[in-house]
């Protein structure tokens, strides 16, 4: 896939794919007790990929093997960057750790099966709060009225989760790397401009703490995804600002923007953002109402502008038929 098909996607492998950004995020982010029993400095980057091809305009992953507690075990990341959350996210995690599972079980080995420890990470940044469960469990209709002998059935399985949306609460701290990484994150979904601007400013103050080695590769990596996934960034703003705070250094943001302006990149990215908000929209309503989605009211969605979009895709779960008819009108 291409850069421009997939931004999320490259941004993500090139930024996360650094051993020393993925060291500084787990250092600082997982919790205390987790942190203590990884090895962090073991941590290797394996090359698969598990999520299905049909979710990868949304989901990206990377796995990486470490030492827990002195035995082999991994680090998996799940990076979703569609607008809306997806509700059951945690099946797919749990269907993506067993793959993991399958392809590192050893099945010539004549013992019996010991299966590694797998820590699953999501990464969020959508437009809104995430409001999906993180434990299987709580998905469990009548759980709470089921006896104690009963839920043993029942998978205990959680996973760590890391909002990065303007809602969310994650405080930003670790190297200028990871930093500069998660602020991006951040400032792709900032739609307010005087916040935008403010959070610009502030990538591009830690864009000048960036390693000498790294510089020019994380620079372009950033300001690649910031205009490739925004329509209504103004680079002359950026340009001017990273003059006055980079000064000559700015010189490799400039021939980011004039490299994407010359390809034709920075035009026509509203209307595909648009289309991919009515796609999963559609796609999910279809799942959840079946054939009482009429064609009449997916025309009507199809026609429907960003704002009534916006408004279906975040109340997905919660919004009725007869609801859905009423904000269509």
């Amino acid at each position: 896939m291409s850069d421009l098909a997939t931004p999320h996607d490259t941004f993500f492998k090139v930024t996360f794919g650094d051993k020393d950004v993925a060291q500084d995020f787990l250092k600082h982010y997982l919790p205390a007790q987790i942190a203590n029993a990884v090895d962090l400095n073991y941590l290797t980057k394996e090359n698969n990929s598990f999520v299905d091809e049909r979710f990868k305009e949304s989901f990206t992953d990377m796995l990486y093997k470490t030492k827990i507690n002195g035995e082999d075990g991994y680090i998996y990341f799940l990076f979703e960057h569609k607008s809306y959350q997806d509700p059951l996210v945690i099946l797919q995690l749990l269907r993506y750790i067993v793959r993991i599972w399958e392809e590192k079980y050893d099945r010539k080995a004549n013992r019996l099966p010991r299966l590694p420890i797998i820590i699953p990470m999501v990464i969020y940044h959508g437009e809104s709060k995430w409001n999906v469960q993180t434990k299987l469990i709580n998905l469990i209709k009548g759980i709470d009225g089921l006896p104690e002998e009963t839920k043993k059935y029942i998978p205990v399985y959680e996973y760590e989760l890391y909002d990065l949306s303007p809602f969310g609460q994650v405080v930003i701290v670790g190297l200028a790397l990871t930093k500069v990484v998660l602020e991006v994150m951040q400032l792709v979904m900032i739609t307010d401009t005087k916040k935008f601007d403010e959070a610009m400013k502030k990538v591009l103050e830690d864009i000048a703490q960036l390693p000498e080695d790294k510089f020019e590769r994380f620079v372009e990596a950033c300001i690649t995804y910031i205009l490739s996934v925004r329509d209504d960034v103004d680079i002359g703003t950026i340009e001017k600002e990273s003059r006055e705070i980079l000064s000559e250094r700015s010189d490799v943001i400039m021939s980011v923007a004039e490299r994407l302006r010359n390809e034709g990149r920075l035009e026509g990215k509203a209307e595909g953002r648009l289309e991919g908000k009515i796609e999963f929209v559609l796609k999910n309503l279809s799942k959840k109402f079946g054939e009482d989605l009429t064609d009449e009211m997916k025309e009507k969605i199809q026609k429907a502008d960003e704002k009534t979009i916006d408004y279906i895709g975040e109340n997905l779960l919660d919004i009725s038929l007869e609801q859905l008819k009423e904000v269509l009108k």
